[in-house]
């Protein structure tokens, strides 16, 4: 009884596999068209030729979406709250000062194309640290055939963006060799552990171990250690910190850097006025005499 020719999707393309069931009980499936919901300029650039995405992590983008001159995304409309662009802003921020002027590049909600030739296989990181990487902040995307693979990638998890973060994203970041891949959920229900069983937690992490995730385990302290940043990954009072175990302290968020600032800003007045109060003495002693 001769077999049939079906369709499966191996990295992306489309490649012939015998069936083992007859012809007249399975007739040969039809590619799955493209979702209407895909703009009609994505579908040409990604050439998908009427064909639907053949993995789970295929990025479809919202329009209006931007496109750089060889067809690669640059942004799109997927938007989050304001809540998770400033959690985002604020790691941003804080991750940088470590790293300025000791080069690497802290990268926040941007592209990255991943299959040269293949502008549907791209993520979009929350946040991406990579150590070898230019530090210039110039970028339209990271593209993979360009730029070392990032050594910390950080998801934040939302409502829309769940099962993606938490299993396709995952396989996707193991498969790309990314070291370290970290997910935060502010709300401590949506983080499981691999059996799919809740774990209860704000944030979890993973170091790449043997070309598998390996889920990190906290301190003493509560805090997870990151090998590729040479920090650990605290939650306090809801809020992502990072703590540096050399310092002995935690890296400074906006506020607190506002705060420090604005401390040595009078401590510098106080200690101008005193030398001002001083010499006015020293004068008036001066004219005494």
């Amino acid at each position: 009884m001769m077999g049939q020719v079906s369709r499966e999707c191996v990295d992306g393309g489309i490649v012939p596999s015998m069936a083992t069931q007859p012809q007249a009980e399975a007739p040969p499936p039809l590619a799955a068209p493209v979702p209407e919901s895909v703009p009609p300029a994505w579908r040409e650039t990604a050439g998908w030729a009427g064909g639907a995405p053949c993995e789970p992590w295929d990025y479809v983008p919202k329009p209006p979406f931007v496109l750089d001159d060889d067809g690669y995304l640059i942004s799109d409309s997927m938007g989050q709250n304001e809540r998770h662009y400033g959690r985002l802003a604020e790691s941003w921020t804080v991750l940088r000062r470590p790293f300025r002027g000791r080069g690497g590049a802290v990268c926040g909600d941007l592209s990255m194309p991943y299959v040269k030739g293949q502008p549907h296989k791209v993520v979009i990181p929350d946040l991406l640290v990579a150590l070898a990487a230019e530090a210039s902040g110039g970028r339209d995307s990271y593209k993979l055939w360009q730029e070392p693979v990032p050594d910390f990638v950080l998801e934040d998890l939302s409502p829309s963006s769940g099962r993606r973060d938490l299993v396709d994203k995952r396989a996707l970041y193991q498969r790309l060799g990314v070291p370290e891949y970290w997910m935060f959920d502010e709300t401590g229900t949506r983080l499981r552990d691999d059996a799919g069983a809740p774990l209860g937690t704000l944030l979890v992490g993973y170091r790449l171990r043997g070309g598998e995730y390996k889920r990190l385990r906290a301190n003493a302290a509560g805090c997870l250690p990151s090998e590729a940043l040479g920090l650990e990954l605290c939650v306090r009072e809801g809020v992502l910190r990072f703590f540096d175990p050399v310092a002995g302290e935690f890296l400074r968020n906006l506020d607190e850097a506002e705060q420090r600032a604005e401390a040595e800003r009078r401590r510098a007045d106080d200690a101008e006025r005193r030398v001002a109060e001083l010499e006015a003495e020293l004068r008036g002693r001066a004219d005494s005499d």
